[in-house]
């Protein structure tokens, strides 16, 4: 009776603890997650808000190789305003020294895109180390160009599920979107390939509302920002973001610090928030001190006065 017991309070917990760090990559479409993506108790991405799945992919290959993903949305009245997309390969170590190469000329030979500069992108950011690679890619979504490419039938296999979410729901999704592309992969880490998407309305993330809305005729595309100060404002800050998003990607994956992309130019450390802190502290510290022997000097304060007030100054 007790050893029945005792099975069954194991059963539990087992439940417990498997729903508590269940793999977001078993979700299914319609199920929702809510201010982050979670593998397991040491992999968990921060994704603020909440998240609908919309379309997933899932398929082994051979050998115990699986490659699966996930496409989540943000809804705000009936207009999908972000989407986060989230793909890995994992079980790749067995047959390491093919899949590298197929690994590296996805990711920097495409017919288009890849880590590789381009005339569209806006910002590129490539670690590449023997067959490891980090890669942060910000520019623009041409959704029409996306999933309704006539020129690669690629593309037009991957978006499906997007298509026909978009037409079963009657989406009207907009035409344009910022977007970043992460790409990661270290067998010195793990012996998994990952690559995140993130793509936010500009109305959304900045309040601007794009005038022309292709990947090559948009305010956004780098040989027009110049000429448009508010697009070009919003790309900056955008690229900002990114790389945060990016920052919290390689934490989420365990990225060796050599591996690590520089991003400080868009990221300040919280050693250097401290710094400044203190600094402009200091500053009004001495703005304060020098006004009040002003005031002492003329006369408009007494030497107990003075004397009260400094030291309330350098105590605060």
């Amino acid at each position: 009776m007790h050893l029945g017991k005792t099975i069954i309070f194991l059963i539990l917990i087992f439940i417990f603890q498997k729903n508590l760090f269940a793999n977001d990559f078993n979700s299914l479409k319609g199920e929702k997650i809510s201010n982050q993506f979670k593998v397991n108790k040491k992999m968990i991405f921060p994704i603020e808000g909440e998240w609908e799945v919309i379309d997933k992919y899932s398929e082994y290959l051979f050998q115990g190789i699986k490659v699966e993903g996930l496409t989540f949305v943000q809804m705000e009245n009936d207009i999908p305003v972000k989407f986060f997309e989230i793909y890995r390969a994992t079980g790749l170590s067995k047959w390491q020294a093919y899949l590298t190469s197929i690994i590296e000329s996805l990711v920097f030979n495409p017919k288009e895109g890849g880590c590789r500069e381009r005339q569209h992108y806006n910002y590129l950011n490539v670690y590449k180390k023997g067959n490891a690679h980090n890669c942060l890619i910000v520019s623009i979504l041409d959704v029409q160009r996306t999933l309704n490419s006539s020129d690669y039938n690629a593309d037009r296999t991957y978006s499906l599920g997007i298509r026909k979410w978009v037409k079963d729901n009657d989406i009207d999704i907009p035409k344009i979107y910022l977007q970043l592309e992460s790409s990661f992969f270290s067998m010195a880490v793990r012996d998994e390939w990952y690559s995140l998407g993130y793509f936010e309305l500009p109305e959304k993330f900045s309040n601007f509302k794009p005038k022309f809305t292709s990947r090559d005729t948009t305010e956004f595309h780098p040989d027009k920002i110049e000429n448009f100060p508010e697009a070009k404002k919003t790309m900056k800050n955008w690229i900002k973001r990114s790389s945060e998003i990016h920052s919290e990607f390689e934490l989420f994956l365990n990225a060796k610090k050599s591996q690590k992309l520089e991003l400080s130019d868009y990221i300040v450390s919280k050693e250097k928030k401290k710094s400044k802190k203190v600094k402009f502290s200091n500053n009004n510290v001495t703005e304060e001190l020098i006004k009040l022997n002003e005031l002492y000097q003329s006369g408009a304060l007494s030497k107990e006065e003075f004397e009260k007030a400094k030291k309330k100054v350098l105590n605060n």
